[in-house]
């Protein structure tokens, strides 16, 4: 009889054994790559384990690491057809990942029903959808509200024009003997937002309304738009409303921030690097909208700040753009990722997040506002743009505003370089 007992035992545990096996084998793996904080790493962890809790047929397996290095690693491994499925990568990346056949057209794979459109249009590239936005983000202003009390100046209040905001760095100028300039000149820095507001000045103050300063396949800028752009940092540099050239080519978002040094009351960045510049001070920074133009315009890109997209090799496409679609809409990964990646990408999530009881500091609540802010206005189409263009922005044209500001060459000359070089 023991016997008989101990060979049915055996014959089950068997069974089972072969069981656990067999479910084991089916297991999907993904691998998943992205760059960023320690925040960000722990609460993308967090979420990957829910969503393996909620499918115990799929295995994620995380590769992170701080963004430099990131763009060459991911290409390397797409040329040797070794990507993760699903990999981080932003708007700008897309010529090249394409030329390279690393994406995967998922148009329809996801529901993006609850996505911002122009921010969908954005994760497209010649008609198709190569991702799925993480976050929104948008130009702001970054004012010190507690050095402008100092001074007996009124902060900045949305909506504003040009000439509000250029009277505005004059006046801090002024009430602060000298001592203070309105913002810095943001032309002249590789780590500036130099090639970022031109395009904002093209649609706000020039009054484009179509692409500019380029599309996808060409750029639209003409020499006399730059000239004007130009021309506009020589007289605010003339009235001292923005830091000298040598000064402003100094600043940038962490220890050499103007701004925090109270060399300037302003500065203009994305709203996600806000928390950069409060954490760096104990004044009260406040980010507001970009000025608009004459007539109301402004130039607010509906720019993805971040991409999820699913490399060409990947064996699991489906698995992976389910994975997505849960990332970018679901209100359970909206609590545990909260703004590690900036302002959560659709509206279900970031309602979500205010209404959850997540512990939102003052940074977090201030950028969502602006933000939210900026998601009220006529979004403009952003565009990768024509390939080669990646050196305007941080080289050619500081290269020019500080010739310029040294007196080394007259606007029309620097409008022509640059004309040259996009020619080039």
């Amino acid at each position: 009889m023991y016997k008989k007992f101990l060979m049915i035992s055996m014959v089950v545990l068997s069974i089972l054994s072969l069981s656990v096996t067999s479910f084991a084998a089916k297991k999907i793996e993904l691998r998943m790559s992205w760059w960023g904080s320690e925040t960000r790493h722990r609460n993308t962890l967090e979420a990957i384990e829910r969503y393996e809790e909620m499918n115990p047929d799929i295995d994620i397996i995380p590769e992170y690491s701080g963004f430099e290095g990131y763009r060459n690693k991911l290409f390397s491994q797409i040329m040797a057809g070794n990507a993760p499925d699903i990999f981080t990568t932003v708007m700008e990346w897309y010529p090249d990942l394409e030329d390279a056949d690393g994406m995967v057209d998922i148009t329809g794979m996801v529901d993006v029903s609850g996505h911002n459109p122009k921010y969908v249009e954005a994760c497209s590239f010649n008609g198709k959808m190569y991702g799925v936005n993480l976050s929104v983000n948008g130009i702001v202003l970054n004012q010190n509200v507690t050095l402008l009390k100092e001074l007996g100046v009124e902060p900045l209040k949305a909506p504003y024009t040009w000439d509000d905001m250029v009277a505005k760095f004059k006046e801090v100028y002024e009430k602060s003997d000298g001592e203070v300039y309105g913002a810095p000149d943001f032309t002249a820095n590789i780590e500036g937002m130099g090639f970022d507001i031109l395009k904002y000045y093209g649609y706000s103050k020039l009054g484009y309304e179509d692409a500019f300063p380029f599309n996808n396949e060409k750029f639209t800028i003409k020499k006399e738009d730059i000239q004007d752009f130009l021309q506009f940092f020589v007289d605010l540099r003339e009235s001292n409303a923005v830091a000298p050239v040598d000064i402003s080519s100094m600043n940038d978002f962490s220890a050499n921030s103007l701004l925090i040094q109270r060399v300037t009351a302003f500065e203009i960045n994305f709203a996600g690097t806000f928390g950069r510049y409060q954490d760096q001070t104990t004044d009260d920074l406040q980010p507001v909208p970009l000025p608009v133009g004459e007539n109301g315009e402004n130039g607010d890109l509906a720019r993805p700040g971040l991409i999820f997209s699913v490399s060409k090799n990947s064996k699991h496409v489906n698995e992976a753009t389910k994975f997505i679609e849960w990332f970018t809409t679901s209100p359970e990964a909206a609590k545990i990722l909260k703004n590690c990646r900036g302002v959560l990408p659709t509206d279900v999530q970031r309602a979500t997040l205010l209404k959850s009881g997540a512990q939102l500091n003052d940074i977090d609540r201030k950028v969502m506002s602006v933000v939210d802010k900026i998601l009220e206005r006529d979004l403009k189409m952003a565009y990768a743009g024509p390939g080669g263009n990646g050196e305007l922005g941080p080289i050619i044209l500081p290269e020019i505003s500080q010739m310029i500001g040294f007196g080394q060459m007259s606007v029309e000359e620097g409008a022509e370089e640059f004309m040259n070089s996009i020619n080039d």
